[in-house]
This record gives C-alpha cells, structure tokens and sequence, in this order.
C-alpha cells in the first residue's frame, strides 16, 4: 500500500510539472516588450499652415507661451512660418522623421503605457493564452488639445500567446 501510495504520489507531481501557467507579471513584461511600452503619442503641426496657426490659437497655446503666432501673415506667403515654438516647448518637440519637411514638426502629446493585465485564459491543450489588459496615457501635455484623441480614456486590448520550448511568446 506505501508502495502504491508513493506511485500516486508520483505521478501527481509530473503531471503539475507538465502544466503550464502565465502569472500576470509575466504577461505584463511579454507583452510590454512586444508592444514595444511606452508608445509616444505625436501630433504635426505644420509651422506655414494658417489653418494650422488658427488652432494653435483657438486651443490656447500661444496664452500658455509655448508657441508665437504672426497675426500678419499674406495669403500665398509661404517662405516664413506662422508658427514659432518657444523654449518653453522644447521639450515636446521630437525630431523630424527621414525625408519630413522642414516645415513640419512633430510634437510629442503623450505616453501611453500598459497599465494592468486584467484576465489570463490558458488552454493547456492548445498551449496557448489569451490576455486582456488595459492602457492609458500620461504625461499628456496642452498640445494634446490639438489632437481628436480623448487621453482620459483608458483602452481595453486583447494579445494572443502561445507557448513554445523557449516559453510563452506573444502572437
């Protein structure tokens, strides 16, 4: 009977060393990477656009001291921008993109991060797992208020994951 008893014993041990699990923490991090967390969230502003001028000015950026705008620009004027930004700005400016026109800059708005994983379903037979998990923004700035994003809200996703001999990676 003690024989048998350690046999069961056994066997329950392989085969809980067989299951596998994804804590959250490791779903966190894999999925961290694989979206590649944070994500910079820009805006362009084109500094010779007087549309563009326009919103800067009905969004209160000009009253926040973060750009100037000339008020006394000709139609068809093109050479000189519309749109300064001052120093106070500087550190929501992101450099330009291969081949971007000089008369476009790219403003950094926000962050958006992962902020926690809200389920796991693992199918053991399958060897896969679905995660939901959620992200929001932050360190959002006033030029988000030239953007249509709403940066309050906090966003609901869903990854893939499959289970390899090197381990869970993301689909």
């Amino acid at each position: 009977m003690k024989i048998f008893t350690t046999l069961i014993f056994a066997m329950f041990i392989l085969s809980a060393c067989n299951k596998i699990s994804l804590t959250k923490e490791d779903a966190y991090k894999l999925i961290e990477q694989h979206k590649n967390y944070p994500q910079i969230q820009s805006y362009q502003i084109y500094t010779k656009d007087a549309e563009d001028g326009r919103r800067v000015l009905d969004v209160g950026l000009e009253k926040d001291g973060l750009v100037r705008v000339e008020r006394h620009h000709k139609t068809g004027e093109n050479q000189k921008a519309i749109i300064e930004f001052t120093d106070k700005a500087s550190e929501f400016l992101l450099p330009p993109d291969k081949g971007q026109l000089n008369s476009v800059q790219k403003i950094k708005v926000a962050e958006e991060v992962l902020d926690s994983i809200l389920s796991i379903q693992v199918n053991e037979k399958q060897k896969t797992a679905v995660v939901n998990y959620s992200s929001k923004y932050v360190h959002v700035n006033p030029f988000a208020k030239l953007d249509k994003k709403d940066y309050t809200q906090t966003k609901k996703h869903q990854a893939n994951l499959t289970f390899t001999k090197d381990g869970w990676i993301v689909q």
